[in-house]
Parts: structure tokens; C-alpha cells; sequence
């Protein structure tokens, strides 16, 4: 039985390894806000005889540039023990991918996040808000 496109791409999220594809690091780019702590953790698994599970890509439109979307540590820690080409799973479009992650909830703001920095800025725009209406009115209320 052949596969709709929209299973064929939740498959790759669930189980990479069944798509992947060696791509050279200098096509991938990937988001450099990482923990040291989980790159390291890597690279001890690799040293330790490990196999990473392949990271998920998504496929530049035009060019042979990847972007990381799923294994931003284990790109840096396979990049940083010299390693040229790493196992991916290759996304050609990203509408599939965004849906299961915005459905299972990766892409909500964790508890933290909202009250530390949403509420504040939220509080901060209302404040801007009424500054910007009438900035005497809005300095009495501080």
C-alpha cells in the first residue's frame, strides 16, 4: 500500500533512520544557542561507541544548504570532533513537519518562559500602549 505524502513526513520525524542520507557538515547550518553541557554529553557517547540518531534537515529551495530542525546538539557535537559528513533525514518542505510539532506542542513556551519573559513583556507593551496615548497619565500609574 503506497503512503500519502502527509505520513511519509510524520514517519521521517518518528523514525529518522529510516530516511537517512549522509550530507558533508558544510552544507548543514544550524542554530548556535545550544547547551555545552548536552554537545558534551554527545560527544562522550560517540567516544563511548554510541551511534546519534540521524538529525532531522529541511532542504534549502534553490541550494545544497541544509538547516537543522531536530538535533541542533548532536550536529555540534558530531562537528566538533571532526566528523565531515553526518546521517540525516531530509525534509523538502516544511508545512508537514510544522503542523506534528505545533500539534504535539514542541513549538509552546514552556511555564518558565511565559511567566518570566511573556508576562513581563506583556506587561511592558501595555505600559508602552498607554505611554504612547498619553505619557503624562501613564507615568502617574507607575
Amino acid at each position: 500500500m503506497k503512503r500519502n505524502n502527509r505520513q511519509l513526513k510524520l514517519d521521517l520525524i518518528l523514525k529518522p533512520e529510516k530516511y537517512q542520507e549522509w550530507i558533508d557538515v558544510k552544507d548543514i547550518v544550524a542554530d548556535k544557542k545550544v547547551y555545552g553541557k548536552g554537545v558534551k554529553d554527545y560527544i562522550k557517547a560517540m567516544k563511548s561507541g554510541i551511534d546519534l540518531r540521524p538529525i532531522i534537515v529541511i532542504k534549502h529551495p534553490e541550494r545544497e544548504l541544509y538547516a537543522v530542525l531536530d538535533g541542533h546538539h548532536r550536529y555540534w557535537a558530531q562537528k566538533e570532533v571532526g566528523i565531515l559528513r553526518i546521517k540525516c533525514a531530509v525534509i523538502h518542505d516544511l508545512v508537514g513537519p510544522l503542523f506534528f510539532l505545533t500539534k504535539e506542542g514542541y513549538l509552546q513556551p514552556t511555564p518558565l518562559f511565559t511567566k518570566h519573559v511573556r508576562v513581563p513583556f506583556l506587561k511592558l507593551k501595555v505600559f508602552l500602549e498607554k505611554f504612547l496615548r498619553d505619557p503624562d497619565q501613564s507615568v502617574k500609574t507607575v
